[in-house]
């Protein structure tokens, strides 16, 4: 059973039981079977991915958009990925490729990272090649049966601790799990990742999925940080804060400057996810690998322009889903992230560019009713006071809009993009990293403003206008490529995709009649009115 409580504050109300190889010239089977054998670590000599504007590319500059779904388990006191007490690990991934994603977002604890213990045979019971592996070889397993039918993979830090939810302290560290080990680990993953098998493991990851591309997408650093009490915001995870740089005199420190991280007391997730990153690049090019993904969720909340980090009044969100810091506004300095190929608190490498993607969270009413839920809810952007469209430009869809990124320096002329060797960008690729919605046909679509299904059908025609812009479902925003993993595959999950016993669909709607219609890539689901095709259930709903 998976347990999240949130407000707008941070509290959870509802149960969500949520390389390259270099290779002479041989034929496309021979790579196959190489790549099968692979036992070794492998250099990115063709490149990875990266990014250009809104968009994530592969290594020979292909677009890939992230259409794809959460599976969740390895961050519990399970500590493997759950349903395989009723179905092998490859009988749910095919599933997840036979609903038409393309990307499965795998979030574990640093507590199971780094013991490694061997998972309860009772949450094995249907995969006997699990049973006596340590939870990182079954993660192996995972990780390369996906790439080997065409999926790929996005790491997820769910969270320090085993359990459920976002870690409680809001943070992306606790006494027990220091900002030290949250980065050791993610370095770990990094090595792991590209085939050098860490301390106790018996199965290496392979590099490449059956596509030719890095099977691993990106890292997502750390899942939603957050304040947990409004009315403490500093105790909690904040954007651009400083941790005692003052950010009036300079807004885009060295991120490895501040006292705070000897002592893994930081407040400023903003600099935190740059230390993580910076290291993670700067790992990849001590070892010729290609840069990778860095993906940054945003915070739970953030001072207004009248309010200051200490006192507020403060504007919030969804945990993880508040990126307004990104420009900052008219009383807080703007704090961007930069990443750069490691560093220290003197220097930092080379700057890095293209490699950044932002990852809010978004939910609807059934988790919390937020002030924009109400009688006048509606679609499009300036169609009242509670449009969704102007709430997700407000806290994240303007990172993707063109020229979005702005970031302001009250009392300056100019943001000093260049303290970090940067030259700045103006906009950024947006990865709904989590939202998902109940089975029941209300939660899927309703014409009831303020509803779950209003905010449903809502949000994918947003998601669809950013892949393909109809009068329908035009929100008055020029987003373009939102990626998205939906919550959740696991069919214990109120919001599930899978049914019974991870068998089929929980409600065929959710799937032929609203996500396929934002799925991309070889696995979408054909169009058709026969069983199984996209529209079978009934046509797509247009936004209310």
């Amino acid at each position: 059973m998976f347990i999240d409580n949130w407000n707008t504050s941070g509290t959870r109300g509802r149960q969500r039981t949520r390389a390259w190889i270099i290779l002479t010239f041989v034929s496309a089977l021979a790579i196959i079977a190489l790549l099968a054998q692979q036992v070794g670590p492998v250099a990115a000599a063709g490149g990875g991915w990266s990014t250009n504007g809104t968009q994530i590319l592969g290594p020979s500059g292909q677009p890939f958009l992230i259409t794809g779904v959460n599976w969740y388990g390895f961050e519990t006191r399970d500590n493997v990925a759950h349903g395989m007490w009723t179905k092998n690990y490859t009988y749910i991934l095919d599933e997840a490729k036979q609903y038409g994603f393309n990307t499965v977002r795998i979030p574990f604890s640093n507590n199971m990272w780094e013991t490694n213990p061997i998972p309860s045979s009772s949450k094995l019971s249907a995969c006997p090649v699990c049973k006596g592996k340590h939870a990182r070889d079954i993660m192996a397993l995972i990780v390369n049966y996906a790439g080997s039918i065409g999926l790929h993979v996005i790491m997820d830090n769910h969270r320090s601790t085993a359990g459920n939810s976002a870690e409680g302290n809001g943070l992306w560290y606790t006494s027990g799990f220091p900002e030290s080990a949250w980065i050791n680990d993610w370095l770990s993953v990094q090595r792991w990742s590209h085939g050098i098998a860490q301390s106790g493991d018996t199965i290496t990851v392979n590099y490449l999925a059956s596509d030719g591309t890095p099977l691993v997408v990106g890292y997502d650093l750390r899942n939603e940080p957050h304040t947990p009490a409004r009315t403490a915001y500093l105790s909690g995870a904040t954007w651009g804060s400083g941790d005692g740089i003052d950010p009036t005199l300079n807004p885009n420190p060295n991120p490895f400057a501040p006292a705070c991280v000897a002592a893994s007391s930081c407040h400023d997730w903003r600099l935190a996810a740059e230390r993580a990153g910076d290291s993670l690049l700067g790992d990849a090019a001590a070892n010729g690998w290609a840069s990778p993904i860095i993906i940054v969720e945003g915070i739970g909340e953030y001072p207004s322009a009248s309010g200051t980090p200490a006192s507020g009044p403060y504007d919030g969100t969804w945990w993880g889903g508040d990126l307004q810091g990104v420009n900052g506004n008219a009383n807080n300095a703007g704090a961007p992230v930069v990443l750069n190929a490691g560093g220290n608190a003197s220097t930092l490498g080379p700057a890095i560019d293209n490699q950044l993607v932002y990852s809010p969270h978004e939910y609807g009413p059934s988790i919390f009713v937020q002030t924009w839920f109400n009688a006048s809810t509606c679609y499009k952007s300036g169609c009242g006071s509670s449009s969704l469209a102007d709430v997700w430009k407000k806290f994240w869809a303007y990172i993707n809009l063109p020229g979005g990124v702005a970031p302001l320096w009250p009392g300056h002329s100019a943001y000093p993009w260049s303290n970090t060797g940067h030259s700045g960008y103006t906009t950024a690729p947006i990865y709904l990293g989590e939202l998902g919605t109940g089975n029941a046909d209300s939660d899927l679509t309703s014409t009831t403003r303020g509803s779950q299904g209003q905010w449903f059908t809502d949000a994918v025609n947003l998601i669809q206008s950013s892949q393909n812009k109809t009068v329908s479902n035009d929100a008055g925003l020029a987003v373009t490529n939102l990626h998205f993993t939906y919550w959740a595959l696991n069919d214990e999950d109120s919001y599930s995709v899978l049914g019974a016993n991870y068998t089929g669909l929980e409600n065929p709607r959710k799937i032929y009649s609203l996500l396929c219609f934002i799925q991309w890539g070889p696995f979408s689901i054909p169009f058709g009115s026969g069983a199984g095709q996209c529209g079978s259930t009934g046509g797509f709903p247009n936004p209310f």
